[in-house]
């Protein structure tokens, strides 16, 4: 009996073939990555933006129902070193009490508080941690605000009618009796250094060219219209 055999052609990968794929999954993996931590990163960019407005619109609220600034001045003067403003900054006991007044979270007496309606002007969820929204150290009972990257905000206020100097630009900013800035994810955003009025050109100097704001500026312009300052990094 004659018996037949036959022969299958097993075909795989070479190792050279293994070594390309696995590369090219490791290139595309880098790229989809970068790709998501951006977009989580801008993600985080829209709470920000809203705290800060909410920030000062509780602030001029406050003002309006109680004629001054939700600060206290024992704690933060201001003087005409300083322009006549304040700088806060929104880490736990740092504020000179301005999210105790406009939470109703004073821890006076009631012949000095300030907030004497006790109506909250600032709604905010406490956080466990020092991480996108308020935080109260357990120890102090102290009250903090931090951004999505756990880093504090920014606020500036005054009484004056011109209103607060602009902390990057230098300009003051009329009717503007507080800002609210938070500096992004690496902490390092800053407004440029000049900023052209949007729609305008600059003055020439010389017989240069008027030259067109860039898109920097632009954003930068936006940001100052609109009291927020964030991750705007200094034209070059």
């Amino acid at each position: 009996m004659k018996m037949t055999f036959t022969t299958r052609n097993k075909k795989g990968f070479t190792l050279i073939e293994l070594i390309v794929v696995i590369a090219i999954l490791a290139t595309l993996a880098t790229i989809g990555g970068g790709a998501v931590l951006r977009y989580l990163e801008t993600a985080k960019e829209t709470p920000a933006r809203e705290t800060c407005m909410r920030i000062v619109q509780g602030a001029t609220n406050f003002r309006n129902d109680h004629g001054v600034l939700p600060f206290r001045t024992s704690m933060a003067e201001p003087t005409e070193e300083n322009n006549y403003q304040v700088s806060l900054v929104t880490a736990d006991g740092k504020d000179a009490d301005m999210l105790a007044i406009l939470t109703n979270n004073e821890t006076v007496d009631d012949e000095e508080r300030m907030n004497t309606t006790r109506d909250t002007y600032f709604p905010a969820d406490e956080q466990e941690k020092k991480m996108d929204g308020m935080y109260r150290d357990p120890n102090t009972d102290a009250l903090g605000l931090y951004d999505p990257w756990g880093k504090p905000y920014y606020v500036l206020m005054c009484e004056e009618s011109e209103g607060c100097t602009d902390p990057f630009t230098g300009k003051q900013l009329r009717g503007k009796n507080c800002i609210a800035y938070c500096l992004g994810a690496n902490g390092t955003g800053v407004a440029p250094e000049t900023t052209p009025v949007r729609g305008k050109k600059t003055k020439p100097k010389g017989n240069k060219k008027p030259v067109e704001a860039s898109i920097e500026e632009e954003e930068a312009q936006e940001a100052i219209e609109d009291n927020i300052y964030s991750w705007k990094k200094s034209a070059k």
